[in-house]
């Protein structure tokens, strides 16, 4: 009996130090940390329900206590005999009827009100979400005709400080949903419905969310990040995508490698990828997919990363800083980059043989002619605008 207890012993001891290690963890999702408004409005809530729920336990255990102390059995007791019994003590039964019910009613007044304010649409400007197995499309209509068509882009949302923007979330599959947690809480994307959700920052910074419904194979690796640029950064950021098309074509006039790479993804690309002005067979949801839709790369160089959010376009630091080269420049993640063209399902699981998913190139492609597609893909876009 001993040796069970002391195993025990040990594997709880084993059981609370994975706990203790796992609380440690320091993530870039963090919610403990709000910066939007809304998701300081539901911060508060939660502390306000965490501390209570924090009391309602404090007291039960030492009441639990209380009693296990005071009423145990002593010696010389007669262990036929039943501690007294309260049943039908109206007062008790009252007390805890009503504190239950006056605990339940505070947090429904305290609550109603940030749950009517949440799902209320802001004055700034609507961006277009789409999720899909396993990214995020963000669409922007600049002229405001109702075209979410004016810049077209994936996994970041890049939104303006101090300005309410509203969020028209779809799904061009199954069950998803949308949740940067320093920004607001989380809203569910599903087929055929439009949700609407509503965001803000008045600092500027990189926020990083994640796909928090289940949705298949890789929902775990469907992340994406929100970019807050000032004003004056978000217009810039504006203008680069929009002269992204030009450069795109302008680019093919570099050199021979680039030329060479243009040919090999017209060759097995386009009909899932859409580079704006050069190559839109794909267009309007006619790409090869289930989804129909495969992430628009026109300014590909100007996103922080790819594959869903999964891994950084250009290299960091430990301490999170993007790296440089001597002049300056950021460094592309080129190795990891390739291996995804080269290999994306080894990278990031899929179901390309389902239409989920890209494909495997590892039999297709020689060295040389990632070496043409990178030359080429470099050119898409220009680097982006950091907060």
């Amino acid at each position: 009996m001993g040796i069970r207890f002391a195993r025990c012993g040990r594997v709880a001891a084993v059981a609370l130090a994975g706990l203790i290690v796992a609380g440690c963890a320091t993530g870039r999702l963090d919610a403990t940390k709000p910066v939007g408004p809304e998701a300081r409005d539901i911060d508060v809530l939660m502390r306000v329900s965490g501390w209570m729920a924090v009391g309602v336990g404090i007291f039960v255990a030492a009441a639990v206590g209380t009693i296990i102390v005071k009423f145990r059995a002593k010696p010389g007791d007669d262990p036929d005999d039943l501690p007294p019994q309260i049943h039908g003590n109206r007062k008790a039964e009252l007390t805890w009827t009503i504190i239950p019910i006056v605990l339940l009613v505070f947090l429904t007044v305290w609550t109603l009100p940030t749950v009517f304010a949440l799902a209320r649409e802001g004055d700034g400007r609507t961006i277009k979400v789409e999720g899909q197995q396993w990214w995020w499309q963000f669409s922007y209509d600049l002229d405001e005709d109702g075209q979410f068509d004016d810049i077209v882009t994936a996994n970041d949302l890049v939104i303006p400080t101090g300005e309410d923007v509203n969020l028209e979330l779809h799904s061009n599959d199954v069950i998803h949903s949308f949740w940067i947690p320093q920004l607001n809480g989380k809203r569910d994307v599903v087929p055929g419905r439009v949700h609407n959700w509503r965001i803000r920052s008045d600092e500027p910074g990189i926020f990083y969310g994640e796909c928090v419904e289940f949705c298949g194979l890789s929902h775990a690796n469907m992340q994406m990040r929100t970019i807050v640029l000032t004003p004056e950064d978000f217009e810039r950021w504006k203008q680069d995508q929009l002269d992204g098309q030009a450069a795109a074509r302008a680019a093919l006039a570099q050199g021979s490698a680039v030329a060479a790479g243009a040919t090999l993804f017209e060759t097995h690309c386009i009909s899932c990828h859409v580079v704006d002005g050069t190559y839109e067979s794909a267009a309007d949801g006619n790409a090869n997919l289930l989804a129909g839709i495969a992430p628009n790369l026109t300014n590909l160089m100007s996103r922080t990363a790819f594959a869903g959010a999964l891994y950084e376009t250009y290299l960091q630091g430990p301490d999170g800083e993007y790296l440089r080269d001597s002049g300056g420049n950021l460094v592309l993640n080129i190795a990891e980059m390739r291996e995804w063209v080269r290999n994306a399902p080894e990278m990031k699981p899929a179901r390309a043989d389902n239409q989920q998913g890209m494909l495997d190139f590892s039999e297709v492609l020689t060295d040389q002619d990632l070496d043409h597609l990178m030359a080429y893909l470099k050119t898409l876009g220009s680097p982006p605008v950091l907060p």
